[in-house]
């Protein structure tokens, strides 16, 4: 019985252990803040949002995507309208690659074909032309991505549908000048294609993500975001589920005591 446990345990260790492995973030947010505005709410890792609330707004609810770890919490709604902007900080990160995942929920599509979110090499003028790389939702109902100032070409998405939630993955190379954009991969899984690239991209540093309302029309829901600097990262797969780790401490069991009987 006593080898029995220690089996179940050794399952439940090595499930932990690849679950935390690459749990290494700059920088998370489930937007578990009251109703309200985005700005001065302070993020559990010590940043505080700042600038300002137009259109950026935290309300009831919570986006989830199949397979992939939910931080629970409420989720941000950008509602275009008037001009807003907010961001927050994380640590200076100037080589390799920063990659990004949220979910996106489109409701209402962007009339003016605007960007909503960027990662930006630093705060004294976030947004715009300061932008690393940025996440665009058109008119067409494309996500987009852009990047150095717009300098590089935009790279583009399938259509989507509103009303449905989606994974969006970007990342940005500091060392290759490059950035990539994926919709709905798998999470956990290791990067598969991409769905659009840029290259030629000029920043040099990132240390701040960001949003902004714009004026015109378009209302979207984010939730769930992940900044790190590996794919696994931002991409984390569910926690088991207290069933199935029974059955993998059962199945220890079955293995240990079919051995025992085969040594008697």
């Amino acid at each position: 019985m006593k080898k029995t446990r220690i089996a179940v345990y050794v399952v439940v260790g090595v499930i932990s252990f690849v679950l935390k492995a690459n749990a290494t973030l700059l920088f998370s947010e489930a937007f578990n803040y009251s109703a309200g505005g985005l700005g001065a709410n302070v993020n559990p890792g010590g940043s505080t949002w700042t600038g300002g609330n137009a259109g950026l707004s935290i309300v009831s609810g919570n986006l989830t995507y199949p397979s992939l770890a939910d931080q629970g919490g409420n989720e941000l709604q950008i509602a275009n309208a008037t001009a807003g902007t907010s961001y927050a900080t994380f640590a200076n990160q100037t080589s390799g690659q920063v990659y990004y995942s949220f979910l996106f929920d489109p409701t209402v599509v962007d009339s003016a074909n605007t960007y909503f979110t960027a990662m930006n090499p630093g705060t004294t003028v976030p947004g715009g032309s300061a932008d690393a790389i940025d996440a665009y939702y058109y008119s067409s109902g494309k996500i987009e991505i852009r990047a150095a100032a717009d300098s590089a070409a935009a790279g583009t998405g399938p259509v989507l549908t509103l009303g449905t939630t989606y994974l969006i993955v970007e990342e940005i190379d500091l060392d290759a000048k490059t950035a990539s954009l994926w919709i709905d991969p798998t999470p956990g899984a290791a990067a598969p294609a991409v769905t659009a690239s840029l290259s030629g991209i000029t920043a040099t540093a990132i240390d701040n993500v960001g949003f902004k309302a714009q004026t015109g029309t378009g209302t979207f829901l984010v939730d769930n975001l992940l900044i790190g600097t590996a794919w696994a990262d931002v991409t984390p797969v569910a926690a088991p589920e207290p069933s199935t780790l029974a059955l993998l401490g059962g199945g220890a069991a079955l293995t240990l005591f079919l051995r025992r009987r085969r040594q008697a």
